[in-house]
Formats: C-alpha cells, structure tokens, sequence
C-alpha cells in the first residue's frame, strides 16, 4: 500500500488534451487503494471518480508547476538572498536546521548508491508576527517604546529530499494527491463514527489511517505540528495488508459504499478548496521588522509562497537545493566512545 505508483505525476510532457488517460487510471487505482478497496464491488467506480480525479490531477500539477525556482540554501547564499536571512538567524543556524531534519538525514541514510552531491526539496515553515516596541529613528530625531510588528519563521521542514529537482517536483505532486486520498480517508472515518452499528469498519478504517499517518504518506512532512521519527515501513504495508484483508471479509453493503464513493468524489472535486497556495509580501528590515516603503529604512521586499490546507495549516514553501557537505558531520560515537576508553 505505501509503495508509491512510479507513473503518478512523472515528467514527461501531458497531451494537449488533458492529463494522460494511463495517468488518470493510475491515480483512481491509487485513490481507492487509500481509501477503501471495497469501492471496487461498485461497476461504476471507474465513471463516477473520472472527473473528480482529472480535476484533482490537474489542480495538483498546477499548483506543483506554479512554484518558484529552486534557491541555493547555503551559508554561502545566505548573505545575499535576504529570503534565507528572514528565515534562519544566522548561516550557522542555517547549517544546524538542516542537519537536524530528519527527512534529510532518513534519506541520506536510506539512498541506494552514491549519494547526490546536490540535495533538491521543498523547505517549509511556519511564520507568525508579534506585536513589539523598538526604538524607530526618524531624521535626527530618535522615538523609543514604538509598536512594531516582528515576524519570526520556525519549525522548519524539508519535503520529498532527492537528487534532481524533476524527482522533487513528482514527489511533492504524488503526496499532494495522496494528502487529497487521506483526507477522503478521514471524511469516512468521521461519517463511520456517527453510526453505531458499523464500529467494527470504523475500527479498521482508524488503524488504516493510522498507518498511512505513521509512514509519513501524503504531506505528514510538511503539514503536521511535529516531525516523526522514522518509521519501519514494511511493518506498516503489513498492517495495512491485514486491515485491508480484513475489510473485504466484512464486506458492504452498497448504500454504505455509494457513500464512501461520494466522499472520496467530493474531496477530489473540491481539491483546490482542499490544498491551494497564495502569494505573500512581506517587506522586512535585516530585524525581521516590518517596515513601510514609504519608511525610509532600509530594508528588504519578500516574495513569498505559502500553502494552504483545509485542515486550518498554513506553511511559507519556498523550492531549494544544497550541497551535501552543508550539512554538518555527524558525530562519531564509535570514535568517541574508543577515545574515552583508550
């Protein structure tokens, strides 16, 4: 189950008409799988998601096409991109950011082969301001306790790590889809809830999701308030198996799946309402103070990019790339421990 379809989202060039139709076959393939297999008992699965998944394949394609270029991410760059300079304090923190998320380091310790000497994703965060009071130098004159707005960037996040920006960009395209299959997921899972009798499908919905959850599928890396520890996938696709098996031993009624059918509709129709993204300017002095054009201080206009879930997260996105000898060497506990004994 949490083996990914290769075929979503790949690089090659759509056909003038639309989405490939392979593709599209694909991703309804893959919107079951991650919801409920049952739905294919219904012979008209295939006729009522077409539309639905199209719209979402193409919404996801947009919005994945919509993004900026990938930027350098390095100590290097940081004294000249003020992006970077808003987002970390310092080159060392930008250092110390990206050798702690652990997105990085799971696929750096999990990459077959040489490893790439150049590391593509998407660097996210969360932003908020704060009302504070400075000191504001007007001419010769100097005005204390002045309200300011202060904006901070934290929690920082790096999604779908790999050797080639084309891998990244299908990456994050086929998580996007999947955040719109678990959101579905979730929507059946809130109806199953209200209804006392089918416990036991609500039961084995809530450990399906909770694997998918746990396995980091969809957008878990970007979205959720904390980053998880890696987790062991192949006992995860088992346990999905199981729940899976189990739920065609319970069966069905239609009326039931029609229902399951029509929310999994529902939320690929409405994927931009779903997932979207929208540009933002803040205009900052090197205090990360937001400052007026008409100000007179100096001070830097960002433009910026931040992603919107209907869950209520809110994450500034921004393409990049770093060299792998950015991030600091990791410590050598073997090497350590035989110093402390010798």
């Amino acid at each position: 189950m949490l083996h990914f379809l290769s075929s979503l989202f790949s690089s090659t060039a759509q056909p003038a008409g639309g989405p490939d139709p392979a593709l599209i076959e694909a991703a309804t393939e893959r919107a079951i799988e991650g919801t409920d297999p049952r739905l294919r008992a219904l012979r008209h699965y295939r006729k009522r998601l077409r539309e639905p998944v199209t719209q979402a394949v193409h919404h996801i394609t947009e919005l994945v096409d919509s993004l900026p270029e990938p930027v350098e991410i390095s100590r290097r760059n940081f004294s000249t991109d003020p992006r970077l300079r808003a987002f970390f304090v310092s080159p060392d923190h930008l250092q110390e950011v990206l050798g702690g998320i652990r997105s990085i380091t799971g696929y750096l310790q999990g990459h077959p082969g040489p490893l790439p000497d150049t590391i593509f994703g998407l660097l996210s965060m969360e932003w908020k301001e704060r009302t504070t009071f400075g000191i504001e130098q007007q001419g010769e004159l100097t005005r204390r306790d002045v309200p300011q707005v202060a904006v901070s960037f934290f929690n920082h996040r790096f999604a779908g790590p790999s050797g080639s920006r084309d891998e990244t960009r299908w990456e994050l395209g086929k998580r996007a889809f999947d955040h719109l299959v678990k959101m579905a997921l979730e929507g059946m899972l809130a109806a199953r809830s209200k209804r006392r009798e089918l416990q036991r499908e609500q039961q084995l919905l809530a450990r399906k999701l909770g694997a998918m959850q746990a396995g980091d599928w969809g957008l878990e890396t970007l979205l959720s308030q904390t980053e998880s520890v890696p987790a062991d996938v192949e006992s995860l696709e088992a346990q999905i198996d199981a729940v899976e098996t189990e739920l065609l031993e319970l069966g069905a009624d239609t009326e039931s799946l029609e229902h399951n059918l029509d929310q999994l509709a529902g939320v690929l129709e409405a994927a931009e309402q779903q997932l979207s993204r929208r540009r933002l300017s803040l205009r900052l002095n090197h205090m990360g103070i937001r400052v007026e054009e008409t100000s007179g201080q100096p001070s830097n206009l960002l433009e910026l990019t931040e992603l919107l879930s209907s869950s209520g997260v809110q994450r500034i996105i921004l393409p990049g790339y770093f060299p792998r000898n950015e991030l600091p060497e990791r410590p050598d506990f073997f090497q350590q421990a035989r110093r402390y004994l010798e």
